[in-house]
Parts: structure tokens; C-alpha cells; sequence
């Protein structure tokens, strides 16, 4: 396997780097056994509940419509309902997408304007395989992000036989280790192709369309690799000099500075710390964590400024998911999970720490 220390930072070879660094990620809880077994044997199988960090407020010319649908991905999903209300592609609006191999309760907007009677929405839309549960007005669209949270209830299929109590051996470590926010391999498309592909937009001299799903999955393989570090120095767990932390309970971020202080509210779970989404704006780590960040894009031969092109601003994505509500059952049919995860987070990076698939 190639490490960052021998690889070149040419285009082909740094995005193979990447795939090599992507195709097999550390644990939290290595050491424990596995419980194997299946994720989506059906759709019923994972189910994801969305939250919107707000309510409709009864009034405006957008009308949220949350609604259940399996087999369905939301672009889709949004697409048939659009052209059944005769709306334009860009009076619709959501804030993620969702899988389509789910069960999946979901709300988009619609600019249906101000005097369009609900029930006569309701009716354009009855003759498509969903089924609405409510309808509200607002006065904005929904935009990509405004998402609080996402609810799964997830059963793992076929698992090993004494799957139940080795899943909760593991949920016992997590409770400490937290589990790390990897983003999921659909993130990176079949094969990983996405992240070659992505690469290939940062090689010198190259002029095209911008793409800002493909510079996503060139953002995503770099924080993926970022944190696979962090976890093989043995730092996963400690705060570093220069750490930009995110406050629990408000959200706000801070630089850490006095490691003795920043370092007791992290293990007490106050703070945690944040790991890089690259790009020509994104807050920077110091000290410590800065030369980190710094060395990983020096390997990959980019710079913040390579980022300005494509408008990829870049951001900080929380680096440990904590995992306060999960529920863990043997059913008939395997071992149930269910667990609640703040927006931008993957389900099957959680349970990858269960059934140990890649």
C-alpha cells in the first residue's frame, strides 16, 4: 500500500493515493469481534427519518411537504413531484439527499405560490407511490443543509450468532471512543471513481466546467485521509495545540490554545475538535494541528488557492460522532440499531464498527 511519505504529488498518482489511503480505514473499536451480517437485504431494512432544524410557519408561497417513499432517491423523487405540480425544476428544494435502497421520510418544498389550495396540491400529486403525511406552508425554500438531524432505524441482517452481545461490547467502547465521521464510500461513487476523476480537475493547465460534486469528493477523500491519520498517530482521542473545537451545546468554534483547560472539557465532552474540508476560505488549524493540515495538502501538491477556481470556500466537519440515544435489539430478522446523527453524517459509517464491512 502506498503511504503519504513515499507517493508523488503527480495527478495520477495522488488520486491513486487517495484510493489506497480510502479503500481501508481504521476502527474505534479494533480489538473487538465483528457481528458480520448484512445492511439492506430490504429497503424496510434502513429506515432515515430527517429532521429540519425549524418548522413551517403556516404562511408563504413555499409549501413543505414531508413525505415516505422507498426505492426512490430524492432528485427523483423531487423530479416527478415537480413535473405533476407543473413547477420549474428550481422552485423545488431539500436539504440532503437520501438513499434510494431506504424507507425514507423527507421534506421538500415547493414554490407553489401564495393561493394554491393544499388539498388540490394533494390531489396533483396522489397518483405517485408516496405517501404524504404532512403539508405546510413557509415563506422560504428549503436549501441544501437545512437538515438538523437524521433518525435511522437500521436492521442488520444474517449477523453471526452471538451478534447481539458482541454489538454491545462494541457500543460499550463507543460510549468513550466516539466513532469516527468518516464519510461513507457513496460519497466517492462505484469504484471510487469519483475520486480519480475529481483529482483530474486540479491538473495544471486543466480548463473545463466546474464540477462541484467531484471537488466534494476530492474535499471528502482528503478529510478521510486527514482523520485516518490522526487515528494511526494515536492522537484520535487528544486535543493537539491549534485544534479548531466546536462547542457542544452552541455550536460555536473556537482555537485551542491551552491544551491543560481545552483539554478537560474535550474528554468531558464540551468540545470536540474538527477536521478539515479544504478550500481558498476555510479556517485553518495552528501550531500542532495547522502543520498537519499543511503537510497532508503539501503531499497531494494543492494549496487552499488550487480550491478558488472551482468556489469551493471549504469549511470544518466535526471529526467524532457521539452517539448519546442508540438502541441496540435482537429481532427475528438480525440485530436492530437505531441512532440519531447530525446532518452530513453516514449511517453506514456507524455500523461499519459493528459488522467490520468495508
Amino acid at each position: 500500500m502506498l503511504t503519504l511519505e513515499t507517493a508523488t504529488p503527480q495527478s495520477t498518482d495522488r488520486a491513486q493515493l487517495a484510493m489506497s489511503m480510502l479503500a481501508s480505514l481504521p476502527f474505534a473499536t479494533d480489538g473487538l469481534p465483528g457481528i458480520g451480517g448484512i445492511i439492506k437485504a430490504t429497503p424496510e431494512h434502513f429506515v432515515v427519518e430527517e429532521a429540519l432544524p425549524y418548522t413551517a410557519c403556516g404562511e408563504g408561497e413555499h409549501v413543505y411537504i414531508t413525505f415516505r417513499r422507498s426505492g426512490w432517491n430524492t432528485a427523483d423523487a423531487a423530479r416527478a413531484m415537480q413535473k405533476a405540480l407543473g413547477l420549474a425544476p428550481s422552485d423545488v428544494g431539500w436539504g440532503g439527499r437520501k438513499d434510494k435502497t431506504a424507507v425514507v421520510v423527507q421534506t421538500l418544498s415547493f414554490r407553489c405560490g401564495l393561493t394554491a389550495p393544499l388539498p388540490d396540491i394533494e390531489k396533483a400529486l396522489a397518483g405517485l407511490p408516496f405517501e404524504i403525511l404532512t403539508m405546510q406552508r413557509h415563506r422560504n425554500k428549503i436549501k441544501t443543509g437545512h437538515v438538523a438531524a437524521n433518525r435511522f432505524t437500521v436492521i442488520v441482517s444474517r449477523p453471526q450468532p452471538d451478534a447481539l452481545p458482541r454489538a454491545l461490547a462494541i457500543a460499550r467502547r463507543i460510549k468513550h471512543t466516539g466513532v469516527p465521521n468518516f464519510y461513507g464510500p457513496q460519497r466517492f461513487g462505484f469504484g471510487m471513481q469519483n475520486v480519480p476523476r475529481g483529482f483530474a480537475l486540479f491538473a495544471p493547465g486543466r480548463k473545463g466546467r466546474r464540477n462541484a460534486f467531484l471537488v466534494s469528493a476530492v474535499q471528502s477523500a482528503l478529510f478521510n485521509i486527514w482523520l485516518r491519520q490522526r487515528m494511526e498517530a494515536g492522537v484520535y482521542r487528544q486535543l493537539l495545540a491549534g485544534d479548531i473545537v466546536k462547542k457542544t451545546d452552541t455550536g460555536g468554534m473556537f482555537t485551542v490554545e491551552d491544551i491543560a483547560v481545552d483539554g478537560e472539557r474535550f474528554a468531558n465532552g464540551e468540545i470536540g475538535y474538527t477536521g478539515p474540508i479544504f478550500g481558498f476560505k476555510m479556517k485553518a488549524a495552528q501550531a500542532t494541528a495547522g502543520e498537519r493540515e499543511t503537510a497532508l495538502l503539501d503531499r497531494f501538491g494543492l494549496g487552499p488557492d488550487d480550491f478558488r477556481p472551482f468556489r469551493a470556500p471549504g469549511s470544518r466537519r466535526e471529526a467524532i460522532l457521539a452517539l448519546p440515544d442508540l438502541e441496540i435489539r435482537a429481532l427475528d430478522e438480525g440485530v436492530q440499531f437505531c441512532f440519531t446523527l447530525p446532518s452530513g453524517a453516514y449511517a453506514t459509517t456507524v455500523l461499519r464498527e459493528f459488522t467490520r464491512a468495508e
